[in-house]
């Protein structure tokens, strides 16, 4: 295994990545364990490598993903909705996708937290796409909530408020993600 640096704008995957490693903690909650932050960081590693679309595996298929979304259940059932996609040329098919609002929402917010330790004036456009980019992701886990999962073709995309979020923060501080890159096992 080696690390590599990669420069490249923050999206739906890079966020959700930071709040895989960074879950958030609820005062009406027991803090995550060292077992289930290994999951997350499973998790992490799976979104690391695949990118930010990522559909279920069938049948009783099982990823990282799907186990950090049942710990996330566990603990407050349907946090972390199922949800599903509608595919295919004229939509006729539905694959179950892994959304991944609420590990963005949870790295969002601990981003928030590092820009506002650092003294960051919420005048500061870093700190206003933040802010805006929470806002539209608990509406968006508020829909899905809602709908207990469901399609999320009609839901509103967070991408716009990512690329926001991602240009505020290069305008005002470098932003470095290293990751170790996994290397193919010796044939």
């Amino acid at each position: 295994m080696s690390g590599g640096f990669v420069g490249s704008r923050l999206g739906i995957a890079e966020l959700a990545i930071l709040g895989l490693l960074f879950p958030a903690e609820c005062d009406d909650l027991p803090s995550w364990s060292v077992e289930e932050r290994a999951i997350f960081r499973r998790a992490a590693d799976l979104v690391a490598q695949k990118g930010d679309d990522l559909l279920v595996p069938p049948g009783a298929g099982w990823d990282a993903l799907a186990e950090a979304q049942w710990e996330a259940h566990v603990r407050e059932p349907g946090w972390w909705p199922l949800t599903w996609m509608m595919t295919g040329p004229d939509g006729a098919c539905c694959g179950q996708v892994h959304d991944l609002t609420l590990p963005l929402l949870w790295g969002t917010e601990w981003l928030l937290v590092e820009l506002e330790r650092r003294r960051f004036a919420y005048a500061d456009p870093a700190i206003r796409a933040a802010s805006n980019l929470i806002r539209q992701a608990k509406a968006r886990l508020n829909v899905l909530r809602e709908r207990e999962g469901g399609v999320v073709n009609d839901v509103p995309d967070l991408r716009d408020a990512c690329a926001a979020l991602s240009d505020a923060l290069q305008g005002r501080c470098p932003v470095l993600m290293a990751w170790p890159r996994l290397e193919p096992a010796p044939a």
